[in-house]
């Protein structure tokens, strides 16, 4: 369930690292000025392409962020030993879609056979025996599709008179080595807004001391309390004005710069894999899959009916 393992969806040809090598034009910022008469090329349409599809990537990115929106089920089939992930549909953090249209499964003992050289795994003293946690994570691919008759372009010389017409976005899985370790506590998006409603702790920086913006939230809440009683509502309320207005600041309204790799998004963690070999061939258990170890988008209006309840809903525990 590398990008070996499976094939791409919607995918036919040329090779896989030729045929997937293809990327969709993003530039929000400039679209084509039609006027009668003008002459139209190929950088004129992937203009336009660009400033549509750079839109939409912008809005999802800053508007919705990332994490799965629907579906990707992932189960573990005990007797043939595959992992299975459903369809689904994800928005990574350049505001891309990772549509899985149709189910992929994997077999872990043959994966394991392929993978057991890899350099993530080195530290295992045998290949025949292994336990470790695996993260199945979702990566954004776009193939050429629909090969058609071309033109050749001048100078071209030998090459090929055959175009594709189609590019498809596609969704490739993958699955990665997952190692626990001690995580740095550093301020990730909405960082202030996080800490205020409790979901975060406080940043520090390299000797352990509160970051300036960590401080004046601190001060700015003390504050608030040691106010009367009757002024602690208004008080709070300007308070939280100025929290949301410093971490939208904080924001940068351009996508990240990052290998294409840091932009998988996991789907799922599994807890305990064991593959081993005996008498009987490659076998292979879980222990557990985590759905939780995934970040999630939902929708609007769950998220107003959550709002707006009244009395306010409160868990069962």
């Amino acid at each position: 369930m590398n990008p070996t393992d499976t094939p791409g969806l919607a995918c036919n040809g040329l090779p896989v690292i030729d045929r997937c090598a293809a990327s969709l034009p993003d530039n929000p910022q400039c679209a084509p000025n039609y006027h009668f008469g003008m002459l139209l090329g190929v950088a004129d349409f992937r203009a336009e392409q660009g400033f549509h599809v750079g839109r939409l990537r912008r809005h999802q990115r800053l508007l919705h962020g990332s994490g799965v929106v629907a579906g990707y089920p992932v189960r573990f089939d005990d007797k043939d030993f595959e992992l299975h992930v459903g369809p689904g549909y994800a928005i990574d953090s350049l505001g891309r879609d990772l549509l899985l249209d149709k189910e992929q499964c994997v077999s872990l003992p043959k994966w394991w056979e392929k993978h057991s050289g890899d350099e993530e795994f080195d530290d295992l003293k045998s290949v025949e025996d292994v336990r470790f946690d695996l993260d199945v994570v979702v990566c954004y691919s776009s193939c050429l599709d629909q090969p058609v008759p071309a033109i050749a372009e001048p100078c071209a010389g030998s090459a090929a008179d055959i175009a594709y017409a189609r590019l498809c976005e596609t969704a490739q899985l993958a699955l990665h080595r997952h190692v626990d370790a001690a995580v740095a506590v550093r301020p990730g998006p909405y960082h202030l807004l996080q800490r205020w409603l409790g979901l975060a702790v406080v940043a520090t920086d390299g000797e352990g001391q509160p970051l300036p913006a960590e401080q004046w939230l601190s001060d700015s809440v003390a504050a608030v309390q040691a106010l009367p009683a009757a002024e602690q509502g208004a008080a709070r309320a300007a308070l939280l004005r100025e929290i949301s207005a410093r971490a939208v600041a904080d924001i940068s309204p351009f996508a990240p710069e990052a290998d294409e790799a840091d932009l998988c998004l996991t789907l799922a963690r599994l807890r305990e894999v064991h593959i081993w070999q005996d008498a009987n061939g490659w076998q292979a258990t879980i222990g557990s899959v985590e759905l939780g170890a995934r970040s999630t988008l939902l929708p609007s209006s769950l998220l107003q009916m959550v709002l707006l309840a009244d009395p306010p809903p409160s868990t069962i525990i």
